[in-house]
C-alpha cells in the first residue's frame, strides 16, 4: 500500500455513510478475532478518529493477502468502503497496515480528547488536597500534583480500556476523588482525608507507565506496572519531605498498591484497609461505567452493544433508550 496522501478527501468517522470509499488514516480502538460460519477467522475492528468511532470488518481473504501486523490502539491505513449493517455504517477493510506517527498528516485528527476542562479539574483536584488533614499530608498530596500537572492534564488513563485518550486521566481522577468524597459522607469511619488523598494519588504511576506519544506503554510500565512505580513515585516525595515514618504514609502506600484488588488484575496486595477498600471499588466502578458509556456509543437499535471484552458480554443502554415500550407507557 502505497504511504502517499489518500486519493479521497478526509471525511470524519462521524460523517462516514455507506457508499463511501475510504483511503485514509484511522486509529484501532479495538480488534476481535472471530469465525465466520465456515469456519475462517475474520476480524471485527472499531475504527476512530477525533469525532468517534465505527465499527469496521475484515474478511478472511483480505486478512490472508495483507495479514495482521498490527494491535488495538495502532495508527493504521486503511482503504475500503463503508456498508450498512443494522441500519448503522460500517466499514469493509480491503487493505491495512500499521503506520507510524510520523507517517499521518494530522496525528491530532485521530486522537480524542477529554470533553471536560483538564486545567479545571486540575484546580478542583489542588483544592481538594490543599484542605486534607494533617497539614503534611495536604503538603505532600499538593507537590505531587504540582509538580506533575502538565502530564496529568495531558495523559490517558489507559491504553485502550477506559478514558483511553488525551485528558482521560484527570477526568477519571476527579471522578473517582467525587465519588468518594461522596461515600465518605455517608461512612463516618472512613478517614476522609487519607481517602482522598489515595484517590488523587492512585494513578499516579501511569504517568510513567504510559507513552503516549508511541500509543503504548514505556518499558518500565511493561516490566514493572503502574501501581508499583507509583508507589516509587511516592517513596521518593516522602524521602525528600522526611514524612516516610508517618502513620499516613504507609497507608497512602497501601492504597496506591492495592488499589485493583486482586492479584490477577495486577495487585500485589489485596486492599486490607476501608480507604484502600473504598478507593479500589470506586476505582473499578469510574472505569466500568465508562467502558458501559463507551460501548454504547456503536449500539444497535436494539439497545444492545457489541460484545465488549472488557465488560465480558454485551452493554445496554436500558429501554427508553432502544425504543422499547415500558409497563409505565
Amino acid at each position: 500500500m502505497s504511504t502517499e496522501t489518500s486519493l479521497f478527501p478526509h471525511t470524519s468517522v462521524k460523517e462516514l455513510k455507506p457508499g463511501d470509499t475510504v483511503l485514509d488514516f484511522f486509529q484501532l480502538r479495538s480488534l476481535e478475532v472471530r469465525r465466520t460460519r465456515a469456519g475462517d477467522n475474520y476480524l471485527d475492528m472499531a475504527l476512530g478518529d477525533a469525532t468517534g468511532t465505527i465499527s469496521a470488518k475484515m474478511w478472511p481473504d483480505a486478512i490472508r493477502k495483507w495479514g495482521r501486523e498490527f494491535a488495538a490502539g495502532d495508527f493504521v491505513k486503511i482503504e475500503g468502503k463503508v456498508e450498512s449493517y443494522r441500519d448503522k455504517a460500517q466499514l469493509i477493510v480491503e487493505k491495512i497496515r500499521a503506520v507510524s506517527t510520523d507517517e499521518v498528516p494530522d496525528v491530532g485528527r485521530l486522537v480524542r480528547v477529554s470533553a471536560q476542562n483538564p486545567a479545571a479539574l486540575c484546580d478542583e483536584l489542588g483544592a481538594t488536597a490543599a484542605a486534607l488533614r494533617p497539614p503534611d499530608l495536604a503538603h505532600f498530596v499538593c507537590t505531587m500534583l504540582d509538580r506533575n500537572s502538565e502530564a496529568l492534564k495531558t495523559f490517558p488513563a489507559a491504553r485502550m480500556v477506559h478514558h483511553a485518550y488525551v485528558g482521560g486521566l484527570i477526568e477519571h481522577t476527579a471522578s473517582v476523588v467525587r465519588k468518594v468524597a461522596a461515600v465518605a459522607e455517608l461512612e463516618k469511619a472512613i478517614n476522609r482525608d487519607l481517602a482522598l488523598a489515595g484517590a488523587i494519588l492512585h494513578d499516579i504511576g501511569k504517568l510513567r507507565e504510559l507513552n503516549p506519544s508511541a500509543m503504548g506503554r514505556t518499558i518500565e510500565g511493561r516490566l514493572i506496572g503502574h501501581l508499583i512505580l507509583g508507589v516509587e513515585m511516592l517513596v521518593a516525595l516522602a524521602i525528600e519531605q522526611g514524612v516516610v515514618d508517618r502513620p499516613w504514609f504507609r497507608e497512602l502506600e497501601h492504597i496506591v498498591v492495592s488499589h485493583h484488588g486482586e492479584v490477577e488484575f495486577g495487585s500485589p496486595m489485596r486492599p486490607m484497609s476501608a480507604e484502600a477498600i473504598l478507593v479500589h471499588f470506586i476505582d473499578n466502578l469510574d472505569s466500568r461505567l465508562k467502558i458501559v458509556e463507551e460501548a454504547l456509543q456503536a449500539a444497535e437499535p436494539d439497545g444492545f452493544s457489541a460484545y465488549n471484552k472488557w465488560l465480558g458480554g454485551r452493554a445496554f443502554a436500558g429501554f427508553g433508550a432502544s425504543g422499547e415500550e415500558t409497563e409505565n407507557d
